[in-house]
């Protein structure tokens, strides 16, 4: 049930009818087909009540948890919890698929934001145990599951997931964020006492008792080492976020918190390794029966499913196997591109590959920098924490043309790259290893291969081979000097008000095994960003997001193999190009280049709008309290000039004023 949630927990029974609006109405665009509350004092005082985009259906009345009559015919002003939700029909788009929702003659409340895709498989196993169903909606079964068996219903669900269960007779409160962190889950523990949680950090900003402080090691991060979501603060300070696979349960009376005012939760989800003992020729079989599988359980909806498609690989896979599971029903996919009228940034050749060998209906955008300078804005305001380049630009406009085109669900290929190895980030690790155990015709051989690729950066390989090598101790101290030396003249961290700590999410530490790549790329420094864009981008335009790559058990199967079966010869995500042989064209299949949706940012600030960005890098020095310093400008213009790299350092500096503007942030 895609959408966004809202409550309030307050054991002095001092949550208010009138926060929780607030709260709701921020999301709207969450959930812009129904709105839902519930106020909860204890078993004989519960009020499923409604507000303004209610969907009112008298036939429902009886339903034990539709609404009994709009907030303004109750009196009472103060509840000990208050439930909110905000919904976009995906699933049982009747209303029994209203929320809050409730289970066991009104015991158990949800407020929920997700999709759990295997909710069939689940309910038949559910009513074989003697439980019966109102909906047919995913919501109904979570709680039917949670009544089953606990906590450990987690380990049933495949999907994405952020919930809140209310047991009205043991006051106990259980929430949950699903193995990766697909979706959002925020929590605010304010000075009057109350507990605010919600789907976006927006909500709170809604609250007259909110002010929006920075965190500065946060702050810093972003700033220096281009790290967001990467830990559970946020760049609000106080803010803070349920960390993927992670879950709480606790009494309303008690609730568990510490000094900085945290929940205590608990990791619920660890990827488990068992080393996989069969040949590659068996690996590639298995794999592609999991992704099929997959696709036709991210298939499972109730409107109109269409697909994000960039030409490469990733993408190119989830729509081929679509075309050819919807030409058995006769059925026929809409696909989103973006594109560009630049040929050195255009993918839109690859995309014809897929389109001329496949019957879907293509739509495509082309962002321009007018489009930028227009959207940027409402960009920050969704995303409500700085972003790193214009890819999220890119997303917000593809989901946009979906809305328009009347799609609600877009499947895309978000979180393949991180463990299949797509950046190119198993090469170095695996050559070290080979040359630690000695194997150096092994090492030559694939070396060779290598080369033949002109598409990839050898000196790259080289370097990272390399620095597997080094103790870690030494790596550490020489990114930690390198990084200090980039950032002296940039940033005052004594104005910030934070210290210059090097962070092991820059490069992996510990034992540097595919596995621990994989590890930190999911869980750390890469997917946990590109997922808050994804979400808030699609959000902004009511479309639900899905990510069949990020399913449990392929990411499980793929963590289990031999690093030659990712990466091999100059061949990345091998397993993925040839489990998808006969499916995708070859052309595709054989590509090795990887660019995705990409931006023109080089030419924008070298060429069309060198004067616009040098203004905003300057009221960005003007815009954050002396943390930006003035010798910024120096570096923008030795970036022109083309005296430093082009990265996004300067990205990062323009938007970070842009957001502590736009919400208003005190230091």
């Amino acid at each position: 049930m895609m959408c966004g949630f809202a409550a309030i927990l307050s054991s002095s029974g001092e949550s208010r009818y009138e926060e929780i609006c607030k709260m709701s109405s921020s999301i709207s665009h969450r959930g812009p087909d129904d709105e839902g509350y519930c106020l909860i004092n204890d078993i004989n005082n519960i009020y499923p009540v409604g507000g303004k985009d209610t969907h009112w259906d008298s036939e429902f009345l009886s339903v034990p948890y539709y609404p009994i009559s709009e907030y303004q015919l109750l009196t009472k002003s103060s509840y000990k919890i208050i439930l909110g939700h905000r919904r976009l029909s995906i699933l049982d788009l009747s209303p029994l698929g209203h929320m809050p929702m409730s289970y066991g003659n009104n015991r158990y409340w949800i407020t929920y934001n997700g999709e759990i895709y295997n909710y069939l498989e689940i309910k038949l196993e559910l009513e074989a145990l003697g439980h019966t169903f109102v909906s047919n909606t995913d919501t109904e079964v979570i709680l039917a599951s949670y009544v089953q068996w606990g906590i450990d219903c987690l380990d049933h669900f495949n999907g994405m997931w952020s919930f809140i269960i209310y047991d009205v007779e043991s006051e106990d409160v259980f929430i949950s964020r699903d193995r990766f962190g697909i979706k959002p889950f925020y929590y605010w523990h304010s000075p009057n006492g109350n507990w605010y949680f919600g789907s976006e950090i927006k909500e709170f900003v809604s609250l007259d008792s909110w002010t929006a402080k920075l965190n500065p090691q946060r702050a810093w991060d972003y700033l220096a080492y281009s790290l967001t979501d990467h830990t559970e603060e946020t760049m609000y300070q106080g803010v803070f976020q349920l960390q993927c696979g992670h879950y709480a349960l606790f009494n309303i009376n008690r609730i568990p918190v510490d000094a900085q005012g945290r929940l205590k939760t608990m990791k619920w989800y660890n990827l488990p390794f068992v080393p996989f003992e069969g040949t590659y020729e068996e690996a590639v079989d298995i794999f592609k029966d999991l992704f099929l599988d997959s696709i036709k359980l991210h298939l499972r909806s109730d409107v109109e499913v269409g697909s994000a498609l960039s030409g490469g690989v990733d993408s190119s896979s989830i729509v081929c196997v679509i075309d050819q599971l919807l030409k058995r029903s006769g059925g026929k996919q809409k696909t989103f591109s973006s594109c560009s009228l630049d040929n050195r940034y255009d993918e839109s050749s690859w995309m014809k590959e897929v389109i001329d060998c496949t019957s879907v209906e293509p739509h495509y955008v082309y962002p321009q920098l007018a489009d930028f300078y227009k959207q940027t804005e409402d960009i920050i305001w969704h995303q409500e924490e700085p972003y790193q380049s214009q890819s999220a630009f890119l997303g917000y406009n593809v989901f946009k043309c979906a809305k328009e085109s009347g799609v609600s669900v877009l499947l895309n290929g978000q979180g393949a790259d991180e463990y299949l190895g797509g950046y190119g980030q198993f090469t170095g690790p695996r050559y070290a290893s080979l040359i630690k155990n000695f194997h150096f015709y092994t090492l030559w051989s694939d070396y060779c291969s290598l080369k033949k690729n002109e598409t990839i950066d050898r000196r790259r390989i080289i370097r990272q081979t390399v620095v597997n090598m080094l103790p870690e101790s030494y790596t550490a101290y020489l990114e930690k000097k390198i990084w200090k030396s980039r950032t002296t003249n940039l940033f005052d961290l004594e104005k910030l008000g934070a210290s210059h700590i090097h962070h092991k999410e820059i490069i992996p530490v510990g034992n540097r095994s595919i596995q621990n790549i994989i590890i930190h790329a999911l869980f750390k420094f890469t997917l946990p960003r590109l997922l808050r864009w994804e979400d808030r981008n699609s959000m902004a335009f009511s479309v639900e997001a899905r990510v069949p790559f990020l399913d449990y058990r392929l990411i499980e199967f793929i963590y289990s193999l031999p690093s030659s079966f990712l990466d091999k010869n100059g061949v990345t995500k091998r397993i993925l190009r040839d489990s998808m042989s006969g499916i995708i064209p070859d052309k595709i299949r054989d590509r090795k280049d990887k660019k995705g949706f990409i931006t023109p940012e080089e030419r924008w600030i070298k060429e069309d709008a060198t004067s616009f960005f040098r203004k905003k890098v300057e009221e960005a020095v003007d815009g954050t309290m002396g943390i930006i310093k003035p010798g910024v400008l120096s570096y923008f213009d030795s970036v022109v000039s083309g005296k430093v790299p082009f990265d996004y350092t300067y990205w990062r500096i323009i938007l970070f004023s842009e957001w502590m503007k736009k919400f208003n942030i005190a230091k």
